[in-house]
């Protein structure tokens, strides 16, 4: 690049050839995208989503594949206040194939978590993950959508993100973020169905848990605090599995009896711990399916971008983690908390989401 412009302005001013070269530099960098490492070059394919959000959704944030693995919705926040004193944001559906705008709904507040219904096929959407929180349910088929509100005596911040799972969808739990004391609940589950006003909730973690198991030091802790919870997944045994950004940690809520109901795998990228900002294993979030093929659809929340990162074998024990700090896409292994990069250079990775292809749908 600089012979071919030393060429073009060789009869310039040392001065203006500097600046040309500033502006193409410049420009260069605002072209970079992110890119496969090594050694993953080759197996993975990283690729620029076709999808064009409607005029004013901007910040992509959390994503969700449909049950027929069609149509992925996106929740684009806007850069509007996390407490809910602003808005509107953005709910969109897109159709995978072509890339084409199905529904634009816009939904008061700011937008976080995301989930599809696996039951009912309904978009849940949780909103202000810093205060005064609210649920919107979307109706899929037309658009249309309520608003719930919740019971505050568990609650002194927002919601964030939330799971949908059990017989029938009935189990729903939701991350309480920002919550202003320790010993509130990081982690609720609805009592009931959600109702207009004051929606009845139990507490499922709270954040400062009496014991924890650190699986990589193989030793019991009694002084952790879940202090910045953000996203929430579940694993392939249908445990709860929470981002926690202010120890750089992943915990895994298991059944109340087990031996050790709460685990903790602290993360490290480079042997450094390392944040991080959404979690997903190798299945359907909506209907549990897993296949040799699919696509991880990755958000880029400073870059308005979407991605999808595909590969030919995708083993349904796989995890990835958006390190969203250092801007990786990476590989965790549960057993050390060891994240490997597979791919590098986002700007804000937030949102992740995994479609499995050639995989028997359920209704």
């Amino acid at each position: 690049m600089f012979s071919v412009l030393m060429r073009a302005t060789r009869h310039l001013p040392i001065m203006s050839l500097l600046a040309g070269l500033a502006v193409v530099l410049t420009a260069a960098q605002a072209m970079a995208l992110p890119a496969v490492v090594p050694p993953f070059v080759g197996i993975y394919t990283l690729a620029t989503f076709s999808g064009v959000p409607p005029s004013g959704a901007t910040k992509p944030d959390d994503v969700a594949v449909s049950a027929d693995g069609k149509d992925l919705w996106v929740g684009y926040g806007n850069g509007v206040d996390t407490t809910g004193k602003g808005g509107p944001s953005n709910a969109v559906e897109y159709d995978i194939g072509s890339g084409a705008v199905l529904q634009n709904v816009s939904v008061p507040g700011h937008l976080d978590g995301l989930k599809i219904n696996p039951t009912t096929g309904d978009v849940w959407a949780t909103e202000n993950e810093d205060g005064n929180p609210t649920l919107a349910i979307i109706k899929p088929k037309n658009g249309k959508f309520k608003i719930y509100t919740f019971d505050p005596t568990l609650i002194t911040g927002g919601m964030d993100d939330l799971v949908i799972t059990g017989p029938s969808s009935k189990d729903v739990f939701i991350v309480t973020s920002s919550q202003t004391d320790i010993t509130k609940p990081v982690i609720v589950q609805l009592s009931r169905k959600p109702q207009k006003a004051n929606t009845a909730l139990l507490s499922t973690l709270v954040g400062n848990p009496s014991s924890v198991w650190n699986v990589v030091t193989n030793e019991a802790e009694t002084t952790d605090q879940i202090g910045d919870p953000d996203s929430i997944t579940l694993d392939a045994a249908g445990e709860l599995v929470l981002d926690n950004r202010s120890d750089d940690s992943l915990y895994i809520v298991r059944a109340p009896g087990a031996t050790n109901p709460v685990l903790r795998v602290p993360l490290t990228l480079d042997d450094t711990p390392v944040e991080v900002n959404d979690t997903i294993f190798t299945t359907s979030a909506t209907f549990g399916g897993a296949s040799t093929a699919g696509t991880i659809f990755i958000t880029d929340t400073s870059a308005n971008a979407i991605y999808t990162l595909s590969k030919t074998y995708f083993p349904s024990n796989e995890v990835y983690t958006a390190a969203n700090v250092v801007g990786d896409l990476g590989l965790v292994a549960l057993s050390t908390g060891v994240v490997t990069p597979v791919a590098t250079g986002f700007k804000g990775i937030h949102g992740l989401a995994f479609a499995p292809t050639s995989v028997a749908i359920v209704p």
